[in-house]
């Protein structure tokens, strides 16, 4: 996947707006099952590629060591553990965008659904740990690398973590086009295409 854009810097291209709210519970939890499936797949395959880079560069590093775990297999619990990190707070930078606490009621219990819906698309770690665990950063920048780097102890790089964490940084800080495409999908195609698509 080579769609990463650079960021939209801190403009918002889709502002969620009262007529987006589902008009039932059905429809609430077709498009919130849709939002968090086409989420889910996004981060995996931003993360895919930023892995396969890292892979191609790997013998750019000086450290043999490092070198290798550039090259390193990484079993299912370690990338899905990766992904569920970088779902969590691509909603969490999603619910910024979207005004954090002033956004409107309904949209502020759909994004809070869609976080806990992240437990039922991968288990572990759990939402609510993943962002209790970030009470203590303090800025966005901040809140990218370090979740980059968590991502990267996830996928076992160990001590190396911090040496990656930089390629996954963008996954983060230049998706913002991306996570509001999805968001505004979500929201905004028609319920018949929502049922239909091989997501919902």
């Amino acid at each position: 996947m080579s769609n990463v854009q650079p960021d939209y810097v801190s403009g918002v291209l889709f502002r969620v707006r009262p007529e987006h709210c589902p008009a039932s519970k059905q429809e609430k939890y077709k498009r919130l099952h849709y939002y968090v499936s086409r989420l889910g797949v996004a981060v995996s395959d931003y993360l895919m590629e930023a892995l396969l880079n890292l892979r191609r560069s790997a013998y750019q590093f000086q450290d043999q060591r490092v070198q290798q775990l550039a090259l390193k297999a990484y079993n299912d619990d370690e990338y899905t553990s990766a992904v569920k990190e970088l779902l969590c707070i691509w909603l969490h930078l999603e619910a910024m965008d979207q005004g954090g606490d002033r956004m409107a009621d309904w949209l502020l219990g759909f994004l809070r659904l869609a976080f806990g819906a992240t437990d039922i698309l991968i288990a572990h770690p759990r939402a609510m740990d993943v962002l209790n665990s970030y009470g203590h950063v303090a800025d966005e920048n901040s809140l990218c690398q370090e979740t980059a780097t968590r991502a990267c102890r996830a996928l076992g790089f160990g001590e190396a973590a911090t040496v990656f964490a930089p390629l996954l940084v963008p996954i983060l800080n230049q998706t913002g086009q991306t996570r509001q495409a999805i968001l505004k999908e979500s929201l905004t195609l028609s319920l018949e295409t929502i049922i239909a698509h091989p997501l919902a």
